[in-house]
């Protein structure tokens, strides 16, 4: 290891971290000692029914080349989420929507997240009732801004990778007046604690072991 300046180092061939679960690469301030692992995203492709009530529409937003899912109040898609080698082990989540609407009503919308989890590998059971978790956040008053808002920490216990996160998105009432804009939701993610390794040892469970 070479250090380059008084920033930065510099390591010619591989950094070697010992293997055990939960180890990894931690961001903070030197002086202060104040380290933490990072954050990073687990993405999902929209999946709708199709031609069912509840399905939220594909619609044009405003009059220019794009489409979305517009979302009315009961109206919900199905997301699946993979969990990413380099999860901190028992690390909280975090759900969150990206939405815009089309106009300037500035009242809130409100998403709703029923999920199940299991890990992979013949280890456990998805729960087939679900938890839900709600998160809630009024519209900026300005057409097309891009809105995000993040859950509570849901604390879903996620021990190793390979396991799955099913879960049903929909915009639920606020329980006061809604917005009447055009709603389109262009996808949810989940925020998730990272070691910053992106790969453990071994392809199965036993991901950590010689």
């Amino acid at each position: 290891m070479f250090k380059d300046d008084p920033n930065n180092f510099r390591v010619e061939g591989s950094l070697v971290l010992n293997r055990a679960s939960g180890n990894g690469i931690k961001l903070g301030d030197i002086t202060n000692k104040n380290y933490k692992f990072g954050w990073a995203d687990i993405t999902s492709n929209i999946e709708v029914r199709g031609v069912q009530a509840t399905d939220p529409s594909w619609a044009q937003i405003g009059s220019g080349p794009f489409y979305a899912y517009k979302f009315g109040v009961g109206d919900y898609v199905w997301m699946t989420y993979h969990v990413p080698h380099d999860f901190l082990p028992k690390a909280p989540i975090h759900f969150h929507t990206h939405w815009l609407t089309d106009g300037t009503d500035t009242n809130p919308l409100k998403w709703e997240f029923v999920y199940t989890y299991a890990t992979g590998f013949d280890q456990a059971a998805f729960d087939p009732t679900g938890t839900t978790v709600t998160v809630e956040q009024a519209a900026s008053g300005t057409a097309y801004q891009h809105m995000v808002r993040e859950t509570d920490a849901i604390p879903i216990g996620i021990g190793e990778p390979d396991g799955l996160i099913h879960v049903r998105v929909g915009r639920i009432t606020n329980g006061a007046t809604d917005n009447t804009d055009d709603v389109f939701m262009l996808t949810a993610d989940i925020h998730y604690q990272t070691t910053g390794i992106k790969g453990t040892r071994n392809r199965i469970p036993g991901f950590y072991d010689e």
